[in-house]
């Protein structure tokens, strides 16, 4: 189905939406919270990377069909690493922020979006893309070629 899905690279003036979208799958994912300083910021940061073509970070979106806004949306970014063995450009992706609007679920759109993301990332020759999978997204990733990683994920939160 979602051959048929148009999917755009995001622009300034999406942010809102992309912002949107966000608080949707992290309040379904966490439940509600509280806007802070971080909310400002989040609308200028994403300002800077719609506007720039050549940024690290982009995100691609799909527009509401009844013209309301955006219907889904997806986030990811180019990191560098040292190279290894494993990966001799050093380069990775990470997805984030993979949301669509509960009113238009199960068309085939977040499929869409990650298509376009990851077409992003070959063409800028990303040899690995990873991701955290939550419970409504895993059967999908799993489906685009996701795997289970080797090792433990750990995380410091200071």
């Amino acid at each position: 189905m979602d051959d048929a899905v148009k999917t755009r690279r995001g622009v300034p003036g999406d942010e809102a939406e992309i912002a949107r979208l966000r608080e949707v799958m992290v309040t379904t994912l966490f439940g509600p919270y509280e806007d802070g300083p971080w909310t400002a910021e989040t609308l200028l940061r994403l300002n800077r990377w719609l506007s720039d073509p050549d940024a690290t970070t982009a995100a691609f979106v799909v527009d509401a069909p009844d013209g309301s806004g955006l219907a889904a949306s997806v986030i990811g970014v180019i990191t560098e690493r040292l190279p290894s063995p494993h990966n001799p450009s050093g380069r990775a992706g990470y997805v984030y922020g993979v949301c669509t609007d509960p009113r238009w679920r199960r068309r085939g759109f977040s499929r869409a979006a990650m298509r376009a993301l990851l077409d992003w990332f070959d063409d800028r020759e990303v040899p690995r893309v990873d991701l955290h999978a939550s419970e409504y997204g895993e059967a999908l990733y799993r489906e685009l070629g996701f795997t289970d990683c080797h090792g433990t994920a750990l995380a410091l939160r200071r």
